[in-house]
């Protein structure tokens, strides 16, 4: 059993090959070109292939460059992100594989491979057999990296490709303060805000309280009050903060999948039969609009502020 792991970011792919190695002795990490820097002193994998000709954010080369050695592997690993889950079905389909996302563990059963992933909006864990070869994405945060190992280095050359996609312009977006899946301390904002002006509440609390802002699928990705990188759910962004506050959101599976490790929860809600209560370690039957600026003020007075 060989497996393969490739991420864009390369601390994220190291968990890979943790995941790897619970399946296989042999576990090579792919880098593309732009996290050639990175790869000095690293420890963990059997083996590194560093592909100079590629950059991370060139899906259509990671594609065709994954697909040119995936015969060589039983199982690609790659991470349970927006790139890991664009790319897992494209690639399986091009080498005749299975393919699975969300897997939390994986492990061998007599020579088959068995993993077990979130299913039912995170109400469920489902255990499945993947046909080899098996192409998936691994959740955020399941395995520690390792550091046993001194992998040799070796340089491959990208395939050529006729390319069907011409980029003309790239642009980054401005990021402002701690990633969302980083931050210890989450205020979650959901539909019971009114207006998208209102929002400066949780804010000023998430500022107060030295956190960070998400928002449920439905501000982000319907009424486009937020960005899509702070849609929190299991199509989003899975976060697992010491103290998350929830205003305003009624908690259905999608985004209750995405908060489940966080470490405390506290709900805000007029609605006393809202789901959110079933994850909130403390709950608030209240109007936000009452609780809130009462809240902020307490604490404001408590900083002296």
């Amino acid at each position: 059993m060989r497996v393969l792991a490739y991420g864009d970011v390369l601390d994220l792919a190291l968990e890979l090959v943790a995941a790897g190695r619970e399946i296989s002795d042999n576990v090579v990490l792919l880098v593309a070109g732009d996290q050639e820097e990175k790869i000095q002193g690293l420890k963990g994998p059997n083996e590194v292939l560093l592909c100079k000709d590629v950059k991370s954010d060139d899906q259509e080369s990671l594609v065709e460059l994954i697909t040119s050695i995936a015969q060589d592997f039983d199982a690609i690993l790659l991470p349970n992100d927006r790139r890991g889950r664009e790319l897992v079905g494209v690639i399986a389909h091009k080498i005749g594989g299975s393919s699975t996302t969300d897997v939390s563990s994986l492990r061998l059963e007599n020579g088959v491979l068995v993993i077990e992933r979130i299913t039912l909006g995170g109400k469920a864990i489902a255990v499945e057999e993947l046909s080899l070869p098996a192409v998936m994405t691994i959740q955020k945060g399941r395995f520690k990296p390792l550091e046993d190992i001194e992998p040799e280095v070796r340089e491959i050359q990208a395939p050529k490709i006729e390319r069907r996609i011409e980029v003309l312009e790239k642009k980054e977006k401005p990021r402002v303060g701690v990633p969302l899946d980083k931050a210890e301390i989450v205020v979650a904002v959901g539909r019971g805000f009114k207006k998208k002006e209102d929002l400066k509440l949780a804010y000023e609390l998430a500022e107060i309280l030295g956190g960070v802002v998400g928002a449920t699928r439905p501000l982000a990705a319907d009424l486009k009050w937020m960005e899509e990188e702070v849609w929190i759910g299991i199509s989003g962004v899975r976060v697992a903060p010491k103290v998350l506050v929830v205003v305003g959101a009624s908690g259905q599976q999608q985004f209750s999948a995405g908060i489940m490790d966080s470490k405390i929860v506290v709900a805000v809600n007029n609605d006393s039969s809202a789901p959110i209560f079933e994850h909130a370690d403390y709950g608030v039957v209240m109007d936000l609009y009452q609780f809130l600026p009462a809240l902020i003020k307490k604490l404001k007075e408590a900083k002296g502020a």
